[in-house]
C-alpha cells in the first residue's frame, strides 16, 4: 500500500513538473517572439560584439554567425544571426545580408561594412561600428536626461499645486467658514482662496486645456515646419542651446569620421548623413554639400554658410584639413573640443536649472506657511485671544 502511495505520488509530482515545464515553454515563447520584433541599439551593439569576439578568435564569419544563432540568448540577436547566416550560406556577403535587414540595421551600416570586405578588415570596422553605437547611445543618454530631469521636476511642482489648489485647500477653507467669517480672513486667505475656487470650478476645463495643448505640441512637432522651429528655438535658448547645438556637432561629426575613414567618398558619405540625420536643419546644409561636391567644389563654403549648427571655426578647421586630404583627423579634433564642451554644458544646465526651481518650490512653502500663521492669528482675533 506504502508502495502504491509512493508511485501515485511520484506520478502525481511529475505530472506537476511536466505541466510546469510547458507553461514554462509558453512563456518563454512568447518572451522570444516579443524580443525578435524589438531589435534595440544595445541589441546591435551585442551583435557586433559578439562577432568581433570570434572573428579575432580566428572563427570564420559563417561558423561565427551559427554559433551567434544557437547560443545567444537573445532572442532580437538570435533571430538577426539567423537570417543573415541564411544569406551568407548562401553565397552573400554580409553587407548584402545587412542591407535586406532594413528594420534591424541603417542604411550605413551596410555602406561601411561593404568598403571594409575586400581589405580583410571586417572585425576592426564591426568593432569601430560597435563603439560608435555604444558612444553615441552614451551621448543621447546624457542629452535625454539632461533634458527630462528639469522638466519633470516642473511638471511634479505644477502637478503639486493643482492637487493642492483644487482638492486639499477646500476642504480647509470649508471647516475654516464656520470659525471666521469671510470678511475677517486676511488678504493672503482671500487670495489663496480665489483662487481655490477658481482650480475647483475649472478644474475639468484646466485639464482638458493642458491635454490638447500637448497632443496640439505633439502633432506639430511631428511636421517639417515644426521640428525646423523647434530645433530653432532650443539652440536659441540660453544654456539649452549650447548644449544641442554640441550634441548634434558631435553626433555629426562621428559619424563622417568613421564613414570616411572607411574609404566612403564625400558623396556616399553626405547621401548617408542626409537619411541617419534627421534634423531639418542638417538636411539643409547637407543637400547645399551635396549640390556643390557633385560638381567638384570643396565642403568650406557650403558649411560655412550654417554657422548655427556648424561653427565657424568647425568649418576653417575642415577647410585646413580638407586641402591636406586628412579630413579624419579633422572629425577626430571637432569630437575632442566639443565632448568637453557637451560635458560642461550638461553639467551647468543642471546647476543652473536648480536653482530656480528650488525657489518655486520655495516660494509656494513660503506662500502657504504665511498662509497659515496669518489664519491662525485672525483666528485668535475672532475669538478674543
Amino acid at each position: 500500500m506504502t508502495d502504491n502511495k509512493q508511485n501515485i505520488d511520484k506520478y502525481d509530482l511529475d505530472k506537476v513538473m511536466t505541466r510546469k515545464s510547458f507553461m514554462d515553454k509558453i512563456i518563454e515563447y512568447f518572451l522570444d517572439s516579443t524580443d525578435k520584433t524589438t531589435f534595440s541599439g544595445k541589441d546591435k551593439i551585442l551583435f557586433y560584439k559578439e562577432l568581433v569576439y570570434m572573428m579575432k578568435g580566428w572563427v570564420p564569419l559563417l561558423e561565427a554567425m551559427r554559433t551567434i544563432q544557437t547560443t545567444s540568448e537573445n532572442a532580437a540577436v538570435k533571430n538577426v544571426a539567423k537570417v543573415i547566416y541564411w544569406y551568407l550560406d548562401g553565397g552573400k556577403e554580409l553587407s548584402y545580408a545587412i542591407g535586406r535587414l532594413p528594420e534591424y540595421f541603417d542604411e550605413w551600416d551596410a555602406a561601411i561594412i561593404k568598403t571594409w570586405e575586400t581589405s580583410g578588415n571586417l572585425p576592426d570596422v564591426l568593432q569601430s561600428l560597435a563603439e560608435e553605437y555604444a558612444y553615441l547611445s552614451e551621448i543621447k543618454q546624457k542629452y535625454i536626461w539632461a533634458m527630462i530631469y528639469p522638466v519633470s521636476l516642473i511638471v511634479i511642482s505644477i502637478i503639486a499645486v493643482i492637487y493642492l489648489f483644487g482638492f486639499v485647500l477646500p476642504g480647509i477653507f470649508d471647516s475654516l467658514s464656520s470659525s471666521i467669517a469671510v470678511e475677517d480672513m486676511p488678504a493672503i486667505t482671500m487670495f489663496l482662496k480665489n483662487f481655490s475656487d477658481f482650480i475647483v470650478s475649472y478644474r475639468k476645463y484646466i485639464i482638458v486645456f493642458w491635454i490638447l495643448a500637448i497632443l496640439l505640441l505633439i502633432t506639430y512637432s511631428a511636421t517639417e515646419k515644426g521640428k525646423k522651429r523647434m530645433y530653432r528655438t532650443l539652440i536659441g535658448l540660453p544654456i539649452v542651446g549650447n548644449m544641442t547645438k554640441s550634441y548634434y556637432l558631435i553626433k555629426w561629426a562621428r559619424y563622417m569620421k568613421l564613414m570616411i575613414g572607411s574609404g566612403m567618398d564625400y558623396v556616399d558619405t553626405f547621401r548617408l548623413l542626409r537619411d541617419i540625420l534627421s534634423i531639418p536643419l542638417y538636411q539643409s546644409m547637407i543637400e547645399r554639400v551635396l549640390a556643390d561636391i557633385t560638381l567638384g567644389k570643396s565642403l568650406y563654403e557650403p558649411i560655412s554658410e550654417h554657422p548655427d549648427i556648424i561653427p565657424s571655426s568647425v568649418a576653417v578647421l575642415i577647410k585646413v584639413w580638407e586641402e591636406t586630404a586628412n579630413l579624419e583627423n579633422a572629425m577626430q579634433n571637432v569630437i575632442d573640443i566639443y565632448q568637453e564642451e557637451l560635458d560642461n554644458s550638461i553639467k551647468n544646465f543642471s546647476k543652473a536649472i536648480e536653482p530656480f526651481i528650488l525657489i518655486f518650490v520655495w516660494g509656494i512653502v513660503l506662500l502657504i506657511a504665511i498662509w497659515v500663521f496669518s489664519l491662525i492669528f485672525a483666528v485668535m482675533d475672532s475669538a478674543g485671544i
